[in-house]
């Protein structure tokens, strides 16, 4: 479920006494605060949102009686670090959202997840909790987490998941395929079967592999951007196919999957160019998180191999070559740089530095810049202080 700006959008609650009325259910669950040694129990409750109809949890209720009583700011873990748990705990990637409220002085943290449209989310690995006794004493460490297992959300618990919920899952994904099956089947259809190809995407964004259509014999007679090729006409392996080999331009360009190591998320790559922004634009200057997709559209960088959306999880993703060029733009082309992120003071700022520089350029710099301006066949007239 999509997180609103308003908290009373998402919980009912009394302003006054921040008494709230609203109960844990299949798609709600409260948290008095948020404490990085019980991740791994949020983590749970996360992927059995996602293997159900979504969800949020969030973090600075109270129970008996359940009330805001705020957490922490200092203690929420980082979108990026709760990114990468996720990713390596759990398989499909589970998309969520988070937000921060603030009520009467307080601060409530909700993370939020929408159903998984490939799950089941499957468990990846084994990880614990740390948990103390009501008086906060004797911590230990107990299993939260264990590789293999599905969570479920049933009413407002969350558990492992049942047979015949575990069915329903499966039947559901099956007929998803098949139904992605019959799209496709409908769409060749529609086109003609003798003129439809396939090309294999898997070699796509990688400049040593070729890209191969696979089409019928039939159909390869009638294209003309073929560069060299070979015909495969065997009895045991089916119809008569036509590999080609070479540049092929296509109306769509279909990516292969990004390698983990270009899945940069916005608020990652502000961090990484942190250093470089504050060398460049000084101490004051800052990139945030929601600076990234506005410097990208600065410089053009919104299509691969640079950035990438992938709107199935809605998540921004930035390459390991879009944050080089970043930098790149940013040392070749400061200005443009900072009017995408900066703050008008920041601006004025590094304005006001680039005009002292040039102010101190020296009379022969000067005097060469007035020579170098000059258009051809015009005269340019020097004055001396004897002839002013």
């Amino acid at each position: 479920m999509s997180l609103p700006d308003d908290l009373k959008e998402l919980i009912e609650f009394d302003a006054g006494t921040l008494r709230v009325t609203s109960r844990e259910s299949r798609r709600l669950e409260f948290k008095q605060s948020f404490d990085k040694s019980q991740v791994a129990s949020y983590e749970r409750t996360l992927a059995a949102f996602a293997n159900t109809i979504g969800g949020v949890i969030v973090f600075g209720v109270a129970d008996k009686p359940r009330q805001i009583v705020g957490t922490d700011p200092k203690q929420i873990l980082d979108e990026a670090d709760m990114t990468q748990l996720l990713r390596l705990d759990f398989a499909p990637e589970v998309p969520f959202e988070t937000k921060t409220y603030e009520v009467s002085g307080l601060t409530l943290f909700a993370i939020s997840v929408q159903a998984n449209i490939d799950r089941p989310v499957i468990c990846q690995r084994t990880r614990s909790k740390r948990t103390k006794d009501h008086q906060g004493n004797n911590p230990k460490d107990e299993i939260a987490i264990v590789e293999g297992s599905i969570y479920h959300r049933y009413s407002a618990q969350t558990t492992l998941i049942h047979y015949n919920e575990l069915r329903k899952l499966l039947e559901e994904r099956e007929e998803r395929r098949l139904r992605i099956i019959m799209e496709t089947l409908r769409a060749v259809e529609r086109v003609g079967y003798e003129k439809v190809g396939v090309v294999d995407a898997t070699s796509f964004g990688d400049a040593t592999k070729a890209t191969n259509l696979y089409v019928s014999k039939e159909t390869a007679r009638s294209m003309n951007f073929i560069d060299r090729g070979r015909f495969t006409e065997t009895e045991d392996k089916g119809d008569p196919a036509y590999v080609v080999v070479g540049r092929v331009s296509l109306a769509e360009v279909i990516h292969a999957p990004l390698e983990e190591a270009d899945k940069n998320l916005p608020n990652e790559v502000a961090k990484r160019l942190a250093p470089l922004v504050a060398k460049t634009f000084g101490a004051k200057a800052k990139l945030a998180a929601s600076g990234i997709k506005p410097l990208l559209e600065a410089f053009g960088l919104m299509e691969m191999p640079y950035h990438d959306f992938d709107a199935k999880v809605s998540r921004r993703y930035i390459t390991r070559e879009g944050i080089s060029e970043l930098e790149r733009r940013i040392e070749t082309e400061p200005m443009k740089a900072l009017q995408s992120f900066g703050s008008k003071a920041s601006i004025e700022e590094f304005e006001a530095e680039g005009k002292t520089r040039t102010d101190a350029d020296t009379p022969l710099e000067t005097f060469l810049g007035v020579i170098l301006e000059a258009e051809p066949h015009e005269t340019v007239e020097i004055l001396t202080p004897e002839s002013s």
